[in-house]
C-alpha cells in the first residue's frame, strides 16, 4: 500500500492507494489561524489525519511501502518554496521522512496530477496534452509525443505565474498581473464575495459554485464572464505555445463538467481568431478530479 498526500493552498487531504485505486481518504482545511505557524501547523496536520486514516482502515505503517506528497510551489531537493503558503525552503521530505520511517517523494502538485490524468485517466490516449490545475492557485503541466516535459532548473511550468495583465494586480509571488491572480478558483471567490458584500472565509469552493453562483447569478454575471474572459486569454495562450490535442481542467475547477461557466468558456476558445491556427483541442476535466493530486503522489 502507499499513501499519497495533497497538500493544497487551502486544505490537506491524505489517501490510501492500493494498486493504483484510491481506497479511502480523509481531508481537512488550512485555517487562516494556521498560517502563521504554517509549517508546525502542516505536520500537525498531516498527523492527525494520517492516523486517522490508518486506524479507519485497519492499517499499520508497516503495510506501507512508500509516501508521497504533491505540494504546491517549487520543489528542490524535497525543500518547498510555496508562497500561497508562505513556505521557504521547508524541508518537509526530512521531516517525513524522519518522523515515519518511510521512503518520501514530493513533487509539485500539478505535475501529480498530470501524471495520474495522463497514465489513467482523461489524457491517456492523448500525447500532446496541457493539463491546468485551477484551485487556490493555478499550477500544471505539459506532456509533447507522450513524454512530461521537465526543465533541468526547478520544476517549471508555472502556468499561473505567467503576465496575464501588464501592472495588474500584485500575487503572492511578488510580480504583478499573474494569471492566477485573475483565474483561480480563489480569484472568482474573492471577487464575487467582494461584489455582494459577504464573508468569504467559510465558503468552499462547492458552496460558491452550487449555491451563490445559482441564487446570485444575476448580480453577479459581469464578475463571471469576466473571469471567463480572462480564463480564455490564459488558455489560448497556452494552445498556441503548445498546439496541444487535449487540454485538461483539474483542481476544484474539474468540478465544472457541464456547468455554464465551462460551457461557455469552451464556446469563446473555439471562437475564430481566438487562437493562431484556430486551433481547437478536446477540452476535458479530469477524471479523478480534486483525488488526482493523492493518486499523483504515489506514482
Amino acid at each position: 500500500m502507499k499513501i499519497g498526500i495533497d497538500l493544497g493552498g487551502s486544505h490537506v487531504g491524505v489517501g490510501l492507494v492500493e494498486n493504483e485505486k484510491l481506497i479511502d481518504s480523509v481531508d481537512s482545511f488550512i485555517l487562516k489561524s494556521e498560517i502563521e505557524n504554517i509549517e508546525n501547523s502542516i505536520l500537525d496536520k498531516i498527523d492527525v489525519l494520517l492516523n486517522e486514516l490508518l486506524t479507519k482502515n485497519n492499517v499499520t505503517f508497516a503495510n506501507i511501502e512508500k509516501m508521497g506528497v504533491a505540494v504546491p510551489g517549487t520543489v528542490t531537493n524535497g525543500k518547498i518554496t510555496a508562497y500561497n503558503l508562505n513556505f521557504n525552503n521547508f524541508d518537509l521530505k526530512s521531516k517525513l521522512s524522519e518522523k515515519y520511517g518511510i521512503d518520501i517523494n514530493v513533487r509539485n502538485d500539478g505535475k501529480c496530477a498530470a501524471l495520474v490524468e495522463k497514465i489513467y485517466g482523461s489524457m491517456k490516449n492523448y500525447d500532446d496534452c496541457v493539463f491546468l490545475n485551477i484551485g487556490t492557485g493555478i499550477g500544471g503541466a505539459a506532456f509533447l509525443g507522450g513524454k512530461l516535459l521537465e526543465p533541468k532548473k526547478f520544476s517549471g511550468f508555472e502556468f499561473g505565474h505567467m503576465t496575464l495583465v501588464k501592472d495588474g494586480i500584485e500575487c503572492t509571488c511578488g510580480k504583478r498581473g499573474c494569471f492566477e491572480r485573475y483565474c483561480s478558483i480563489k480569484a472568482l471567490k474573492n471577487k464575487i464575495t467582494n461584489t455582494l458584500n459577504i464573508d468569504e472565509t467559510d465558503i468552499s469552493g462547492q458552496y460558491l459554485r452550487e449555491n451563490i453562483m445559482v441564487e446570485f447569478h444575476d448580480k453577479i454575471q459581469d464578475d463571471i464572464n469576466e473571469f471567463i474572459d480572462y480564463l480564455r486569454v490564459g488558455v489560448c495562450n497556452l494552445i498556441d505555445i503548445f498546439e496541444p490535442e487535449i487540454i485538461c481542467f483539474g483542481g476544484s475547477f474539474s468540478y465544472y463538467e457541464g456547468h455554464p461557466v465551462l460551457e461557455k468558456l469552451i464556446q469563446k476558445i473555439y471562437e475564430p481568431s481566438s487562437t493562431f491556427n484556430n486551433s481547437k483541442p478536446k477540452i476535458v476535466t479530469a477524471l479523478f478530479k480534486n483525488d488526482a493530486g493523492i493518486m499523483g503522489a504515489t506514482l
